[in-house]
């Protein structure tokens, strides 16, 4: 026998015996299956390059790449860039360093 603690009232309770009166109600606009998250393309906006009005972000977004305008704030982050080791370089430096070091 399994028991655990009621949240509603506090109490403790068998597992396959809980009460009906501490169920939590079911929201029937809410379901329990998982939604993919959707991005809608449409819009409604006034561009302010040409004072066009637009109903979808891509006919928007291709009269911006037409006429060479940048759209700020919706970027991918780019990778840092790590600066190629000369490992050349390193191995002179510690000769030198070593060669200063015993002299």
């Amino acid at each position: 026998m399994r028991e655990r603690y009621c949240r509603v009232c506090g109490g403790w309770h068998q597992l396959d015996q809980w009460p009906q009166s501490c169920m939590q109600a079911q929201n029937a606009a809410q379901s329990d299956l998982p939604a993919p998250h959707f991005v809608s393309d449409s819009i409604d906006i006034r561009s302010m390059h040409d004072g066009r009005h637009y109903t979808s972000k891509a006919k928007l977004r291709s009269e911006y790449r037409a006429a060479g305008v940048e759209e700020i704030g919706n970027e991918k982050p780019r990778p840092i860039e790590k600066p190629k080791t000369d490992r050349n370089e390193i191995r002179k430096e510690l000769r030198r360093v070593y060669a200063e070091y015993n002299a």
